[in-house]
């Protein structure tokens, strides 16, 4: 059998499977190496992507001790729904949406676990896509300075927080989420 000779070998002069690795020796072993990597590829391509998308959401919770667990984005930012909207299309333009910005977002949208509901879009005259919540549009507020504030929270007794553990999963204001109600 005719072997490279390789740096390391040992007394017996046989190679390690490290060597035979690096340097393969035979042309069994440069397919091995072959199919090694192809398949390491592979599951990088298959792999990455899914703990991507598990990793974030679009859509978070947060626990308010005064209106119970309430829609966030990802960075604890309150989402609020506008009760002069229709579902599935939002009025709330000019002055109204610098005082209530939408909340844009790309698609894949996602829920995190254990939340009810659907995500989903719509486009807005200005072509921007707004995430909508069980079709209900979502917008912050100016008001709120930190993540986890709520001083939106029944502004105008037409603006409220969505929470999503209301009867029916419906971004509707609760008496757990409005004073008012």
């Amino acid at each position: 059998m005719n072997r490279r000779r390789l740096k390391g070998l040992s007394a017996a002069g046989t190679v390690s499977p490290m060597q035979r690795f690096i340097a393969p020796t035979d042309k069994g072993d440069l397919i091995m190496k072959r199919l090694l990597v192809a398949a390491a590829c592979l599951l990088s391509l298959i792999a990455l992507p899914a703990f991507a998308q598990s990793s974030t959401t679009t859509i978070a919770t947060h626990d308010d001790p005064d209106l119970g667990t309430i829609l966030t984005d990802p960075d604890g930012n309150t989402l609020y729904i506008f009760a002069n909207d229709t579902p599935g299309e939002s009025v709330c333009y000019d002055q109204c949406a610098t005082n209530w910005p939408p909340f844009i977002a790309e698609e894949p949208l996602s829920l995190p676990d254990g939340v009810p509901g659907e995500l989903g879009l719509i486009e807005r005259t200005d072509g921007t896509m707004q995430v909508t919540y069980n079709d209900q549009p979502l917008y912050f507020f100016i008001g709120d300075e930190q993540p986890g504030d709520t001083n939106g929270q029944n502004v105008g007794e037409i603006w409220f927080v969505v929470n999503p553990s209301a009867p029916g999963a419906t971004p509707v204001a609760s008496p757990a989420a409005s004073p008012v109600a």
